[in-house]
């Protein structure tokens, strides 16, 4: 017994150690080592959750390029958190080089939040939708305790808000939708078949069925085309090494917060 409660005891006081010793300043230097989009500071999710939501964070960024990190703090110290998400995102650079990067921050003990986007974002999550965002959508899981519900549909949130309204930039890996190059080959070898059919006369209008036939073969191997050169859906190569690291995104304190 005597040995469980010092244990227990031990527990306790690593714990509170690295609480009380938790500087929010340290987030703000140069990162090292494997980044991900899910940081829990404060230990307020299991393995299970934060394994979950980083598969969907990154699943999303390989589909839209928008990259939307969950960085969980004990507290900041009495900083304004608006103020200081502005510069985690800077210096963390979430997104890319057309800043379009989302960080949503927690203050477990300071019971506050923010969500900080980049200057690309903007237009599609403006500040009134992020207000929206935390007081309707999280901030009613928070004050049930219940982290990981409100971070969860956060986030589904934040990706329906901005989801269609970026383009992702030329040679960002898309895994969504088929290359323009194989939309391009569909349409080239439709004008063939049309000019060619005219060529033979009598034998029938590119209409006709036998030219039904054509153009159904024709879209069947020119979408094959371009799905080889965009990419398939989100089964391809999306198991292949995980969240690949922040590109260097930035933004100017749009966003909002919100307390519970």
């Amino acid at each position: 017994m005597k040995k469980f409660f010092s244990i227990l005891f031990l527990f306790i006081t690593v714990v509170a150690f690295s609480q009380t010793n938790f500087k929010p300043d340290d987030l703000l230097k140069a990162r090292t080592g494997k980044q991900t989009l899910v940081n829990d500071f404060a230990g307020i999710l299991t393995g299970d959750q934060t394994q979950a939501l980083e598969d969907k964070l990154v699943m999303f960024d390989d589909s839209t390029s928008i990259q939307i990190a969950v960085v969980i703090v004990p507290t900041l110290g009495g900083k304004d958190i608006a103020d200081f998400n502005v510069e985690l995102l800077r210096a963390w650079g979430v997104g890319n080089k057309n800043n379009n990067g989302v960080v949503l921050l927690i203050a477990k003990d300071d019971r506050k939040l923010n969500i900080t986007t980049g200057y690309g974002l903007e237009g599609a999550l403006p500040d009134v939708t992020a207000k929206q965002i935390i007081d309707e959508v999280i901030v009613p899981f928070f004050k049930g305790d219940d982290y990981y519900g409100g971070i969860n549909n956060g986030i589904n949130t934040i990706m329906q808000a901005v989801k269609g309204e970026y383009v992702a930039p030329k040679g960002y890996k898309k895994k969504s939708k088929p290359g323009h190059s194989g939309i391009f080959y569909i349409i080239l070898i439709i004008i063939i078949l049309a000019i060619s059919s005219r060529g033979r006369g009598g034998g029938g209008t590119f209409m006709s069925r036998r030219g039904m036939r054509g153009l159904g073969s024709t879209i069947f191997w020119g979408s094959m085309l371009g799905s080889g050169r965009g990419g398939s859906g989100f089964g391809g190569d999306s198991s292949g090494g995980g969240f690949g690291g922040f590109g260097g995104g930035s933004g100017g304190g749009g966003g909002a917060s919100g307390s519970w």
